[in-house]
């Protein structure tokens, strides 16, 4: 399930790159969609489980509900696997709340309002006239806080991404889950 794809950048980051595999992650802290405060990668990575952190343009729209509803779809699978989903989108965070409850997501997102999040992790993509939004990709992080894996050309293949994550998954981590 290894693709990838030109990366969109945003006009204004002109040197906007991906974290690269086998090193730490970047770090954050950004509020998330339970009104729980701010969640910063070490408290994902505490939990010692992996961590599939995906990027998506905007809450509601066709294809992110189509990739978040197959996520939940997913969600035993991952849990077996020892991960977790967390989305990251430039929407605040009361719409990714509103957005996680009327799909009821088992999981949560996190709001990155201004897109600094998606610039650090090279997925700020600028659309003239709106702004700066997230571009649909996604990251495996392992327990210890490093980036294991990227997946860039995720727009094209969102039907089938829940299940090209689960498999990279199941390549990094040994383990086979059962259906």
């Amino acid at each position: 399930a290894a693709y990838a794809a030109p990366l969109a950048r945003a006009e204004d980051d002109t040197n906007i790159s991906l974290p690269q595999t086998g090193k730490k992650a970047p770090d954050f802290e950004l509020p998330n969609s339970r009104g729980e405060g701010m969640t910063t990668l070490s408290d994902l990575t505490k939990s010692g489980k992996y961590t599939v952190l995906y990027f998506y343009p905007g809450a509601f729209t066709k294809g992110c509900t189509l990739e978040a509803r197959n996520f939940q779809r997913d969600i035993e699978t991952y849990r077996q696997l020892g991960a977790q989903i967390v989305g990251v989108s430039v929407d605040p965070p009361e719409k990714n709340a509103s957005f996680c409850s009327s799909e009821g997501l088992d999981f949560y997102m996190l709001s990155d309002e201004g897109g600094q999040l998606s610039r650090t992790y090279g997925s700020a993509l600028r659309v003239p006239g709106f702004g700066t939004f997230s571009n649909r990709q996604t990251y495996i992080i392992d327990p210890d806080g490093y980036l294991r894996w990227v997946f860039t050309d995720v727009e094209s293949r969102v039907p089938r991404h829940s299940a090209e994550v689960i498999e990279k998954l199941e390549e990094i981590t040994g383990k086979t889950a059962t259906a």
